[in-house]
């Protein structure tokens, strides 16, 4: 028991509450989230939480569900007795799934998925995590196309055991509570593995703004770091400059003891010039100096004036659920108080010093680069070979490519660089039924192969098909015709590109030469002798597949 927080267990789950006159809030906390899903499974515990949900929200009683980085939740306010009510029922679903509404959660989530915007804190989470744990918050979710009910029922069964819930609450249980939940045991925190990449770094990011983000061990240190980056960032693009507008900042666990925090403002075109340099300007002051003694002491007071003056039942048990799920000790006001009291100059210019040296940088595409970064705009660069069956553009020769497809890997060569994936390093394989595939490699990094762009690019996908595992795979839904890549060069683009070859012409010439001699019965040596002859021969050979090669 900590301070005004009381705890109490029902049916094996430890529940938390303060006391409280209003009506009654619960929440229903499981310690498993997005970041423990893989490609092909994002979003069957969103589909789970829904299928739960459905037709239980009401006037008197609204509920809600949420599926965040590492909990999912279910929410409950009204009468004590309807909040048990639901608390029951939803338990009793959750330990018996019924999926006779899965088709049409499925279809709602989709709409959902269609409205989704994907906001710089994604996009970060997406380059520092690429295609799996944290970094899954940029992508579709994809399961809502490869979930079924044998699947659903084998993770709720891990998902939403008893060892692995807490219960939150407003006022104490109401007598006669029950929460049968299944047996099982906590879900472990995976750690958060960010991409193998050169760091610090930047990347092309929304047009009209700046964000940085940096990650770093969990403590008041941080969170102080974030609000006063925000601040540097509005003080100098703001009130300075006059060429920035809304300061954001961010704070995301990504696992049990580390947070991304994420910081940023909105610029004017006239900032493109700069905003790397000042930005990075900002958090370097504050990684070599840290922040003013004066702005942190103003900070510190505000963040204890908040900790002490909050109502205990807006925060104190969720906290506790979320502490308790991660193996946490329990901390009342006056322990949270001290420790942000304790935060010195000293302590926020070390996280800044973390930030560094993880961070990453997202800018406006026109923007002025800055030689202290790492520019990230395509995958690094392979040193492995690969081999297999190699393919020539459907374009081809107007095309200049090449598709290699063998048993461990994939890769397509252009002249402006190249782009493979490992068999054993992809997170998914987006499949659709005209023969496209999504290589997406754990790193965020694709390969597209569209049967359309390659001669015989049928017979490339079967070879993938036939060397990717069975469950990394995605079938999508049919695309509509005009949404299908195809090859945009026609036959007469092809033939104006042969009649623009000089070295081409040389060739038919001489083979015309070769087949009038051969047609009209005239003896190859009234032509030429003959080793004049096997030098025209030989010659118009080299010429043709040089002509064609160019």
């Amino acid at each position: 028991m900590v301070g005004e927080l009381r705890a109490t267990e029902v049916d094996g789950v430890p529940v938390y509450w303060v006391p409280g006159e209003r009506r009654t809030r619960a929440s229903l906390w499981f310690r498993v989230g997005m970041a423990d899903a893989s490609l092909p499974t994002h979003g069957w515990l969103h589909l789970l939480e829904h299928l739960a949900l459905h037709d239980r929200d009401s006037i008197r009683a609204p509920v809600n569900g949420s599926v965040s980085m590492l909990h999912t939740t279910f929410d409950v306010e009204g009468e004590p007795d309807d909040v048990a009510e639901f608390l029951q029922q939803t338990c009793r679903w959750l330990s018996t799934p019924n999926f006779t509404d899965l088709e049409h959660e499925r279809r709602v989530l989709r709409a959902e998925s269609a409205t989704r915007h994907l906001g710089p804190i994604a996009l970060h989470l997406l380059w520092r995590y690429g295609a799996q744990g944290p970094g899954l918050a940029a992508y579709d979710e994809f399961g809502l196309h490869t979930a079924d009910p044998d699947h659903l029922q084998s993770l709720a069964a891990q998902a939403f055991a008893r060892g692995n819930a807490v219960l939150a609450l407003t006022g104490p249980p109401t007598a006669g509570l029950r929460l049968p939940l299944a047996d099982g045991s906590r879900w472990p925190v995976k750690p958060a593995m960010p991409c193998d990449q050169p760091l610090p770094a930047g990347f092309a990011g929304p047009t009209g703004s700046v964000a940085l983000s940096g990650v770093m061990s969990r403590s008041y240190a941080g969170p102080s770091l974030m609000r006063a980056l925000r601040r540097g960032l509005e003080r100098g693009f703001r009130h300075g400059a006059g060429v920035g507008y809304s300061g954001w900042s961010s704070y995301e666990l990504v696992d049990a003891e580390n947070a991304m925090l994420t910081a940023g403002i909105d610029i004017l075109p006239e900032a493109r010039p700069t905003v790397v340099a000042q930005s990075l300007a900002v958090l370097r002051r504050l990684r070599d100096r840290g922040p003013d003694p004066a702005d942190l002491r103003d900070d510190l007071d505000q963040e204890i004036r908040r900790i002490k003056t909050e109502p205990a039942e807006n925060w104190m048990p969720y906290l506790a659920a979320r502490d308790v799920l991660f193996g946490r000790p329990l901390q009342d006001r006056d322990q949270l108080a001290a420790e942000a009291d304790a935060t010195t100059v000293h302590d926020v210019a070390q996280a800044a010093r973390a930030m560094w040296s993880s961070l990453l940088l997202s800018v406006d595409p026109d923007a002025t680069t800055d030689p202290q970064l790492t520019w990230l705009a395509g995958p690094p660069r392979t040193t492995s070979v690969t081999t297999g069956q190699r393919f020539k553009p459907a374009g081809w020769p107007v095309t200049k490519a090449e598709l290699t497809v063998g048993r461990n890997a994939a890769q397509i060569e252009t002249p402006s660089g190249e782009s493979s994936a490992s068999y054993d390093e992809l997170a998914a394989v987006v499949a659709y039924p005209d023969g496209g595939r999504q290589l997406i490699r754990r790193d965020g990094y694709q390969v597209q192969i569209e049967p359309a762009h390659w001669r015989n690019g049928h017979q490339a996908v079967a070879v993938v098909d036939a060397a990717v595992p069975p469950d990394l795979c995605v079938t999508m839904p049919a695309r509509e015709p005009d949404e299908i890549p195809r090859s945009s060069v026609t036959w007469q683009r092809k033939a104006a590109y042969l009649l623009k070859k000089p070295g081409l012409w040389v060739a038919v010439i001489l083979i015309i030469v070769v087949v009038l001699g051969v047609v009209s019965g005239i003896s190859m040596s009234d032509i030429a002798p003959r080793g004049a002859v096997a030098v025209v021969v030989v010659g118009t050979i080299v010429a043709f597949r040089n002509a064609l090669k160019k």
